[in-house]
This record gives C-alpha cells, structure tokens and sequence, in this order.
C-alpha cells in the first residue's frame, strides 16, 4: 500500500469497513427481526454465516487499525454537509448494533430455557460481541472524519480559533 497515495489508501480502508459494515447489518437484519418475533427460541445454526461473519470482522478491524496507526486522514476542510452526513452515518451505524445488542440481552437471553445449547450461544455471543465492536469502531472513523472535514467549522461555529483561546 506504500505506492498508493495516502488518499486513495484511506478510502480503500474506510471502503473495507463500510462493506464489512453492511455485510454485517444485511445478515443480521433477518436474524433481529426472528428475535423479536420469538424471543427465547435459538436460531438455526448455519456454518457458512459464522464463518463469512468472522471474515468480515477481522477485514474491518485490520482496516481500522491499520488505518488508525499508519494512515492519517488526508481530507480535511470545511464541508460543512460531508461532514453532518458522515457524523450522521457514524451515529446511525451504530443504532442497528445498539438495537441488536438491547433485543438480545434484554429480550432474547432471558427467554432462553434449559434446552438451549450453551456452546452455540456461547460462539454466538462472542461473534456478536466482536461485530459490535468492529461496527463501533467504524463508527468512530466515520466520526473522525466528519469531523476533519467540519474541523474548520466547528472552530467558528463555537467561537475558537488558533489566537482566542483561553
């Protein structure tokens, strides 16, 4: 990735975790609308989901920290609509993982009985439990970079510049 220039590197990177993102959202989605119609009932195990979601998890987070650590946001400014649209999908990625997160912990465990395999639960908790916290990552980038292309604005929108600081 070193002959790529930095921008073209960043977006490749925010472009992995965005189709892990909705890779994520798009399997999960039918499974949270089973949770809420039957809460308590264990899912049907299918090997291939566990598999291409741990894929796609360790794709985001490789992403994500590679990114974090070697490559800065080369974008920066004052667009001021990228910018509310990126803050706004940071936040929003994040409310289907929240949901996903309440309905299963609040709804579904507490419904479970005593016929439910605890090994498939126990895979199944820590493949959620990484996927929302690669979904949470991606939305802290797409917060930081909304931010980077508000930065000026936000600086006079909140009366600060580089001279008046107290």
């Amino acid at each position: 990735m070193a002959k790529l220039k930095p921008a073209a590197v960043y977006l490749l990177l925010l472009a992995v975790q965005t189709t892990g993102a909705l890779f994520f959202i798009s399997k999960e989605l039918p499974d949270f609308g089973q949770l809420l119609l039957y809460p308590g009932e264990q899912l049907p195990y299918l090997r291939g989901d566990d598999f291409a979601m741990m894929v796609a998890i360790v794709a985001m987070q490789v992403a994500y920290w590679y990114r974090l650590q070697r490559v800065p946001i080369p974008f920066q400014g004052s667009n001021t609509i990228l910018s509310h649209l990126l803050l706004f999908l940071g936040r929003l990625s994040f409310v289907f993982g929240g949901s996903l997160f309440a309905v299963v912990f609040f709804r579904h465990i507490p419904g479970l009985d005593q016929s439910t395999d605890t090994w498939l639960m126990a895979r199944r908790g820590l493949l959620l439990a990484g996927s929302l916290f690669a979904l949470f990552c991606f939305a802290l980038e797409l917060e930081r970079f909304g931010a980077a292309l508000g930065s000026s604005q936000k600086r006079l929108n909140d009366g600060r510049s580089h001279h008046g600081r107290c």
